[in-house]
């Protein structure tokens, strides 16, 4: 009596080793029909094949039904990598009642039974009750994810890919903000697309790559576009979003920058081009007349520009920012 064994995976990415460690576990290693040793058992496998092929279709099972004899036994790991539903099972049982062919299979609810082709009415019946409940449990999920779908449309979610830039007609737009020193993460959110629709759109922009043949933008235009992302003491987030004086590109850098608590106090993360953080310095300079503690934040916050390579009035070739002396007691 010959027990060859039956595999099936759906698709390439998926794996039998699982279905194997169960085989294997019963003593069904590899053998004669899959090239492996003589004290193995012949395995036919049907890699890359949907449930929604009938057993008896299948080519793996095919080459199996040539290979059994009568008093064979043909063993699966699961009932479900054998067959999907009821109307195939009630058919791989004809054909192994028809072949003389026991059918057996190593776990789930079905195990318990010595064999599943046998034609006494408790194996028929427990075999239909089982395999319809399987099925009613897979066809209330899908119906259950349907009406999910159905419910998050209704409520606004979009399913499927994001849309383009280009299809949504704000290329331009696009373009326009990210040279003002709006950031790839703040147009993607603002325009409710993915960041990678937002840095195709930009991709000859971003620094690195290449000015597109009969553009007008030189190197230094394309340096800064460069985006930057500075850690603001919060004792400056704090004054910045109530100066008048700043452009459109300098207050949407500031809000759209992330608070970050440090204990009792912040800091404003901010992302922007070297231009708009230099604006952003010269608009607090008025700190460096103040107290101690406004000259301290304002010396940190140049600090971190020179140290990000952003140019500062106190960066080589630059200016120096005058230190205001101290008045004696």
């Amino acid at each position: 009596m010959a027990d060859p064994v039956s595999t099936r995976v759906s698709t390439d990415e998926q794996s039998t080793q699982r279905q194997t460690h169960l085989l294997a576990t019963a003593g069904l290693t590899d053998g004669t029909g899959g090239g492996g040793g003589a004290a193995g058992v012949p395995m036919f496998s049907d890699p890359a094949t949907s449930s929604k092929i009938p057993a008896l279709e299948r080519p793996g099972f095919r080459e199996l039904a040539r290979y059994t004899r009568p008093g064979d036994q043909i063993t699966a790991s699961e009932l479900y990598r054998l067959c999907r539903d009821l109307t195939d099972i009630l058919a791989v049982r004809d054909w192994c009642r028809r072949h003389e062919v026991a059918l057996r299979v190593l776990s789930g609810p079905l195990s318990s039974i010595v064999d599943l082709a046998a034609t006494d009415a408790t194996t028929t019946m427990l075999v239909n009750v089982l395999v319809s409940v399987g099925q009613f449990q897979r066809d209330l999920q899908n119906e259950l994810t349907r009406d999910g779908v159905a419910a998050a449309g209704a409520a606004g979610a979009r399913s499927g890919r994001r849309p383009q830039v280009k299809q949504l007609g704000v290329f331009d737009e696009v373009r326009a903000g990210f040279r003002a020193g709006t950031s790839v993460a703040a147009l993607a959110r603002t325009h409710q697309v993915s960041r990678v629709a937002i840095r195709t759109a930009v991709a000859d922009l971003l620094p690195g790559r290449p000015t597109p043949a009969g553009s007008t933008s030189d190197t230094t235009e394309l340096t800064e576009q460069v985006l930057v992302r500075i850690e603001v003491p919060g004792k400056i987030a704090h004054r910045l979003p109530a100066l008048r004086d700043l452009s459109e590109a300098e207050r949407h850098a500031v809000t759209q920058g992330r608070a970050v608590r440090r204990g009792q106090g912040y800091s404003l993360h901010i992302t922007a081009t070297p231009r708009t953080h230099q604006a952003l310095l010269r608009a607090v300079d008025d700190l460096v007349e103040q107290t101690p503690a406004d000259r301290k934040v304002y010396r940190i916050y140049r600090d971190r520009l020179t140290a990000a390579g952003v140019p500062t009035r106190n960066s080589p070739g630059m200016p120096a920012v005058p230190s205001p002396r101290r008045q004696r007691a």
